[in-house]
């Protein structure tokens, strides 16, 4: 930690380490990694008060590089040495990162995040760009010519982590071992909630579930990340789901604005959905029954009759429609989110 960088450095490749600690493995000697040429001055460092190892500000480049090991050691993070990728790996609680040398793409529980700028090797020490801290950590930043302070609240972190939704379970999903839960659909409120090893499933009473037992359709109050992808629908890593009403069965969705409300002489309530967005189908006529559920994003009641043209509706059905053009089919649950309008 107390050891200064050398502002002066060869232009030949470096080997891969992290260097400094026992729990950080050398990459093998024979497999080199580029490096900038272009450093211009050393910059201190505080994080918390406490000053860590210097970084440096590239000529070239908007961001000065701070060193990884310093800064998670500062930060009570845990660090791994990924030997066959040449990259660390930050892990604090819920939140992981992993950080691959050469390559401005910053894995974030399982989603890619970009700065601008590449991780370097400098003198056995792998450094990341300023803006880590801030847009990866969370942190706070300060830059005063070459003094850069960095603070968390660690006194509130739980709060700072996390925040709070509800919703309707729209899709789950599995890529190359990744799973996700997609709440709320394409609606304003709508969010991929990504999985993780650490991610808690309870029913209401506090019943453990696992994610088998999730279902589409299946209402849940959800605890995730305070940050999000710039994506639509946003992603975040999801640490707790209560499931606070489980679906009957599997359901199928489709998803729009409310094209039309008709309500017949029997009275009847039925309305065409303007299908949208990537999962959902195509015009549909749902028939709202008695036992058909209407209800808001947080799972409370809706009154049938309020509906109306330009509402943007979720809605479940049991998968058997009718043949004509647009299909109808009976509704078993209408999740409506007034607040967004189809454009």
């Amino acid at each position: 930690m107390k050891n200064k960088m050398k502002t002066g450095v060869a232009a030949a490749a470096l080997t891969v380490a992290l260097g400094g600690s026992s729990l950080y493995a050398y990459a093998d000697a024979s497999t080199p990694v580029p490096i900038s040429s272009n450093l211009q001055e050393t910059v201190t460092i505080t994080v918390n008060g406490q000053a860590i190892e210097d970084g440096y500000q590239i000529s070239t480049a908007d961001q000065p590089m701070i060193p990884v090991r310093s800064l998670a050691e500062a930060l009570g993070m845990e660090l791994t040495w990924v030997k066959d990728t040449k990259a660390s790996e930050l892990t604090k609680g819920n939140v992981w990162t992993s950080i691959a040398t050469g390559k401005d793409q910053y894995n974030v529980n399982k989603m890619l995040v970009t700065l601008g700028q590449a991780p370097e090797i400098v003198n056995n020490i792998q450094y990341v760009p300023l803006n880590f801290v801030s847009k990866v950590l969370h942190g706070n930043v300060n830059v005063e010519g070459s003094k850069v302070t960095i603070t968390t609240d660690n006194g509130n972190e739980s709060e700072q982590e996390v925040t709070k939704a509800s919703g309707v379970i729209t899709s789950l999903n599995n890529y190359n071992g990744n799973s996700s839960i997609h709440i709320n659909g394409y609606s304003s409120t709508g969010i991929v909630l990504n999985v993780g090893e650490d991610t808690e499933f309870v029913l209401s009473n506090g019943n453990k579930l696992e994610l088998k037992d999730l279902k589409v359709g299946d209402q849940v109050d959800v605890e995730h990340a305070m940050f999000s992808t710039l994506s639509l629908p946003p992603q975040s890593p999801v640490y707790k789901i209560t499931v606070t009403e489980q679906a009957d069965a599997e359901m199928v969705v489709a998803e729009g604005s409310i094209g039309e409300v008709r309500n017949s002489d029997a009275g009847e309530l039925s309305f065409l959905v303007k299908g949208t967005g990537e999962e959902a189908a195509n015009d549909i006529v749902f028939q709202i029954g008695e036992n058909t559920k209407v209800v808001n994003t947080k799972g409370e009641e809706v009154d049938p009759s309020t509906l109306k043209k330009d509402d943007y509706v979720i809605g479940f059905h049991n998968g058997v429609t009718t043949r004509s053009l647009p299909p109808i089919a009976n509704a078993m649950k209408i999740v409506v989110d007034q607040d967004r309008v189809a454009e």
